[in-house]
């Protein structure tokens, strides 16, 4: 019996001349050898980075072309993943909270560059010069209240609380001088939200975005609510898994870290910002355009996503991750007409590394391409570095060689980071990559490589040698 799909291929094949079918055939060949490429190389991830389970869809030319899902949802119950897995997206979460920004100065009720203050009460006074603007793009200046906390991040507070303590500690630099990562920014802009429209920021998403373009499996974040399809947050010890912390609903669905989602939903999310459905393509060009700092220098950071060069095609991405045990990355190139998403629940995973290995599958000049190291004119900073991996594998890491901010971040971490780096094996080597300096911060970034891995390592010091910031990614 012929279907009506085969008699129009056996059509096909004999109304259409030789070298035209090569041609039609030759793109849907190469089409799902890419996504057999794609599946071989995921699966084989998750067993190499002990990853429970990861979730992606791509999106080309306009459409979704693939999604997928390997590994378990949760390993208590043995639940495998599906496309339909819920999974925290983390800090993907700022460009919804963003783009609502957006939506209600398209709509005249907000300007960019209306102050805080004029939204918000009990802002301090050297608030004053801090606008929406800065906040979007993170030039604030206004400290962390999650990696800085000014509070346990297991007990619940109101928005106003969080308002109140960060007002109370004094600026990290002038408004507009330095871009600074600092999730309290969207938290303060999930505050203005609330304060323009009445509704909390996840049910204003809820209402404005995630209903209207059919994102049906996204939503806040909630402990309480049975949620179907809900993946469990992981850390991998070295030997073994752990589950992923606690941290209170108050604060995990604040308006930078707070929603759930899927991989398709997130790919609908990827075609709407290429596609402008739901903001002015004008709108969406200033988001996607990086800060200018006071000193005309470019933060890299536009409205709610980073804005990246990979080999000469920009890349528009935001990556999510936290004690939870979730990691997360979307990266668009709008050039190219290409996106990917990938979602994985466990902690300190680096699915951004993983996103661009599925995207060279589609465009290989995107393929990672080791980096050249350059000489090092401070061999005291890699001397430093060295030390510290050693000590931190012995559990005798110094709390003098540390900001006290980095400390209160890295302290409760001892364990994990120990169990990381015995596992990775002995010290082979360190390599510098890069160094730069921004308002006496000096970040250099190392490529480490151990005996059984590799770790891409960014150092800040402060002006007086404490450690002010210390990142580090595994290497493929």
């Amino acid at each position: 019996m012929m279907t009506t799909h085969h008699r129009n291929l056996d059509r096909l094949f004999h109304d259409t001349p030789l070298l035209l079918l090569v041609g039609l055939l030759l793109p849907m060949m190469s089409a799902q050898a890419c996504a057999d490429a794609v599946d071989e190389f995921l699966a084989a991830e998750i067993q190499k980075r002990h990853l429970p389970a990861l979730a992606v869809a791509v999106v080309r030319d306009g459409q979704i072309i693939k999604t997928a899902a390997f590994g378990l949802a949760d390993l208590e119950l043995n639940v495998p993943a599906t496309p339909k897995t819920v999974f925290q997206i983390q800090s993907i979460t700022k460009t919804f909270t963003a783009a609502a920004i957006l939506l209600l100065a398209d709509e005249g009720k907000l300007k960019l560059d209306d102050p805080v203050a004029r939204h918000l009460e009990g802002t301090p006074d050297p608030w004053k010069e801090i606008t929406l603007r800065h906040l979007l793009n993170h030039t604030s200046g206004i400290k962390d209240f999650i990696n800085d906390p000014t509070a346990s991040l297991r007990l619940e507070v109101t928005e106003e609380e969080v308002l109140r303590s960060l007002a109370g500690r004094p600026l990290n630099f002038t408004p507009g001088e330095r871009y600074a990562y600092s999730n309290s920014n969207y938290h303060l802009l999930a505050m203005i939200i609330r304060k323009l429209t009445g509704k909390w920021y996840g049910d204003f998403l809820s209402e404005r975005i995630f209903v209207p373009l059919g994102m049906t499996n996204t939503r806040p974040v909630s402990l309480s609510a049975i949620i179907p399809n809900r993946a469990s947050g992981y850390f991998w010890t070295g030997t073994g898994y752990r589950k992923g912390d606690f941290v209170a609903e108050s604060i995990l669905s604040y308006g930078g870290g707070g929603i759930l989602s899927t991989a398709p939903d997130m790919a609908v999310w990827a075609l709407t910002m290429m596609s402008g459905k739901l903001l002015k393509p004008e709108t969406i060009a200033q988001a996607w355009t990086p800060a200018r700092l006071n000193n005309g220098q470019n933060a890299g950071y536009g409205f709610g996503w980073a804005i990246g060069d990979v080999e000469g095609h920009r890349e528009i991405n935001h990556s999510g991750g936290h004690a939870t045990g979730f990691t997360s990355h979307l990266g668009i190139y709008p050039e190219d007409r290409l996106a990917v998403v990938v979602l994985v629940n466990r902690g300190g995973a680096n699915p951004g590394a993983i996103a661009r290995r599925v995207a060279a599958c589609y465009l290989p000049v995107l393929a990672p391409r080791p980096e050249k190291p350059i000489e090092d004119r401070e061999p005291q900073t890699a001397a430093l570095l060295r030390d510290c991996i050693s000590r931190a594998a012995e559990l005798r890491l110094e709390e003098a060689r540390f900001t006290p901010e980095m400390w209160q971040v890295l302290e409760p971490q001892k364990g994990q980071v120990q169990a990381q780096i015995q596992a990775l094996g002995a010290l082979k080597s360190i390599e510098l990559l890069s160094r730069r300096e921004d308002g006496g911060l000096r970040t250099s970034r190392y490529r480490a490589t151990f005996a059984q891995g590799i770790l891409m390592i960014s150092m800040t010091l402060n002006p007086d040698g404490q450690i002010a910031g210390l990142m580090s990614s595994p290497l493929d």
